[in-house]
This record gives structure tokens, sequence and C-alpha cells, in this order.
């Protein structure tokens, strides 16, 4: 019995290792460490949790668990499942790290680049009324043309951005690239 306590909490301890790894990756990635602390602990676990298992697991408010689950669902890294005869919701982690990495960074890379593009769409007319208005000062009109080339040469960034984030939405790039790894590994 007490080999079995020890062996529990080795196992714990060793589940607490990936937990962080995990938690602290997020966190490089701009994700909070408890959402990625949540997600690691759906994604160790061997059943779907519900809120009251994932908050005695984590020692987390139940409302926090809530934001978490619900952030962590619209990036499309857990999933709401149903188990006959479970009345309260049930969640796990995305298990396919792929499928994580593409849900992941897509949304973030569609983000920036509507962020930026919002940006740029604003700018750009009032950088040119900048340099077509003759009361302009030069010093201001060459900082305006110098900064509207700037962002015109970014615009090939952001059509790229949109290419990728094509690609591996259906699949093509992700799947090529998944393909060779797998192949040469």
């Amino acid at each position: 019995m007490e080999n079995e306590t020890n062996q529990r909490d080795d196992i714990d301890r060793i589940h607490s290792i990936i937990k962080d790894g995990i938690a602290d990756t997020m966190d490089i990635y701009g994700v909070n460490r408890s959402i990625g602390q949540l997600y690691a602990t759906l994604y160790l676990n061997e059943h779907p949790m519900n809120l009251n298992e994932l908050r005695d697991e984590l020692g987390m408010s139940k409302g926090s668990m809530s934001i978490g689950v619900r952030k962590l669902m619209e990036e499309n890294i857990i999933h709401r499942v149903y188990r006959k005869g479970e009345r309260k919701d049930l969640y796990e982690a995305e298990r396919d790290f792929f499928k994580f990495f593409t849900s992941f960074f897509t949304r973030r890379w569609e983000r920036e680049r509507t962020v930026n593009m919002k940006a740029i769409e604003q700018a750009v007319p009032q950088y040119e009324a900048l340099i077509k208005n003759p009361e302009t000062p030069d010093d201001i009109q060459e900082e305006a043309e110098y900064t509207l080339a700037k962002i015109k040469a970014s615009l090939d960034y952001y059509e790229f951005l949109d290419l990728l984030v094509t690609q591996f939405k259906e699949g093509n790039l992700a799947q090529d690239i998944i393909e060779r790894y797998k192949q040469d590994n």
C-alpha cells in the first residue's frame, strides 16, 4: 500500500513536470500560465473532465476555470464532449499537436493580419493627404513619404501571411511538412 502511494506521488510529480512545460510553452505564445495548466491537465487526463474536476485538480476558482475553458475552446484546442448519463459539460484536450499548432497559430496570424491591415487602411490615406498638401512642411512630407513606402512594402508580408493561413487551413502546407517529417524520421 505504501509503495502504491509512493508511486502515485511519483506519477503526480512527473505529470507536474509535463504540465509546467506545456504551461511555460503556452506562456511563450501569449496564453497565461493558468490556462496553459488547464490545457495540460486535460491533455494528460485519460478521460474528459468537468469544471468541478478541473477546479479540484488545479485549485482554480470555478469562474477562472470557466474563462479558461472558454478561451481554449475559442482556440479549438479543447472540445466539449458528450458522455451518456453525464449532466455536466465535459471537456477534453486536442491531442493531435499538429491540429493544435494549426489552429493556435493560424488564429494568431489572422488576427495579426486583420489588426495591421485595419491600421494600414486608416493610415495610408492620411499619409497621402499630408504628402499632397502643399502646406505640409518639407520635413513632415519626407517623413510621410518614407513611412508610406515602408508600410506599402509590408503589404507583401501580409499577403504571405494570408496565403500561409489559407494553406494551413486547407491542410496543404501543413500536410506536406508533416509527411516530409515522417519520411525523414
